[in-house]
């Protein structure tokens, strides 16, 4: 699978009479790294520093395919314990990713993923780290000083190569104790917040955008957690939430997708109002696939073989998991895509999350 952005004239690289000591202009140069594998691509900036610059370049990035990664359960009859896995694209397919290198793989879980960081925690004794599978690098972070309930990655590769993981480590009737720590000061800080919702009502279901940490809370609020002034607010759902409720981000909004099991809404928040954005019949998706039993919509939900997945950081475009398949759906165009099918029926695979993200510099520098 390749996702490109369209392209961008704004670079202040010549790309069209340089050379890079090879005989190849940089305009020719791009097309071919731009068909390559992510791998390849950072190990060539280890060729020269004008390939370095040249790979590093905001105009290159952009042509680069979207970095698709998930964490997933795969359910086998020769894997009876359900453990997280991870995977990412390559070449158009999607691969488990052999963590074996990790030292601490075999006594630890993934408890989070955000744009190509891993959060992996050990309960005894207590230890987290976080891995780059994609450098194959990893950092273990200095215990935190209470006992964490809950633990989120934070990570934007675009626009920074310093990741937060935010630890819950304390409640309130409308607020709670978190333990924030910082790659940039390798330090944990800790804070007291009201949520201003009673901490009863949060769910588990939360979103890192620009900054700001959000989480779903019951019937249909969102706690808005700003990780840089430490501060929260709340903002009304358009609509109350149902039984599969996502945020994500897409076009530099925030997004709210409500599942009721007939139809998927897609709403976008502009300033503080929502706007109903597009509306997909989930019995159009599953007659899309093929499936011809005779099972409800709900039935599909409940049985986990249709999920909300993501949207495209940039485009009017969300992907869905249906029946062992992940699928795009373009909005504008009311088009339906096969992006690639993860195991099969015996093994039942079942996705929990993707992300879809942009290459960036700050991948390969973040943990080096």
């Amino acid at each position: 699978m390749k996702i490109s952005f369209s392209n961008m004239n704004n670079s202040n690289i010549s790309y069209h009479a340089e050379t890079n000591g090879i005989g190849l202009t940089n305009d020719l140069l791009i097309e071919i790294l731009t068909k390559l594998p992510l791998k390849c691509i950072y190990r060539y900036k280890c060729v020269s520093r004008s390939w370095q610059r040249l790979i590093a370049d905001r105009y290159v990035a952009t042509r680069l395919p979207l970095i698709l990664s998930g964490v997933f359960y795969r359910s086998g009859p020769e894997d009876l314990k359900l453990e997280p896995r991870y995977g990412c694209n390559s070449n158009g397919c999607f691969y488990e990713t052999d963590f074996s290198y990790l030292p601490f793989y075999h006594n630890s879980s993934i408890i989070d993923c955000n744009n190509g960081l891993l959060l992996f925690y050990r309960s005894i004794p207590s230890a987290f780290h976080v891995c780059n599978p994609t450098t194959k690098t990893w950092a273990a972070l200095p215990k935190p000083r209470g006992n964490s309930q809950l633990s989120i990655l934070a990570f934007d590769a675009y626009k920074s190569p310093y990741y937060k993981v935010v630890c819950f480590s304390g409640w309130q009737a409308q607020g709670g104790q978190l333990e924030v720590f910082s790659s940039e000061t390798d330090q944990w800080v800790e804070h007291s917040l009201n949520w201003g919702v009673d901490t009863n009502s949060l769910s588990a279901s939360m979103h890192y955008f620009d900054g700001v940490l959000y989480v779903l809370a019951l019937p249909g609020h969102v706690a808005c957690i700003d990780l840089e002034k430490m501060c929260s607010n709340v903002i009304e759902l358009p609509e109350d939430m149902k039984q599969d409720t996502s945020l994500g981000n897409s076009g530099g909004f925030l997004h709210c997708t409500i599942n009721d099991a007939n139809e998927l809404r897609i709403w976008v928040l502009k300033g503080m109002k929502w706007a109903l954005k597009n509306k997909v019949s989930v019995s159009g998706i599953l007659k899309w696939n093929g499936d011809c039993r005779d099972m409800s919509s709900a039935n599909f939900l409940h049985h986990g073989q249709f999920k909300f997945l993501a949207f495209h950081p940039k485009e009017d475009v969300v992907y869905l998991w249906v029946m062992g398949k992940l699928m795009s759906y373009d909005l504008c165009k009311k088009r339906f895509g096969l992006v690639c099918e993860l195991g099969t029926e015996k093994e039942r695979v079942q996705v929990i999350q993707i992300w879809l993200f942009p290459y960036s510099d700050n991948i390969s520098n973040c943990l080096a």
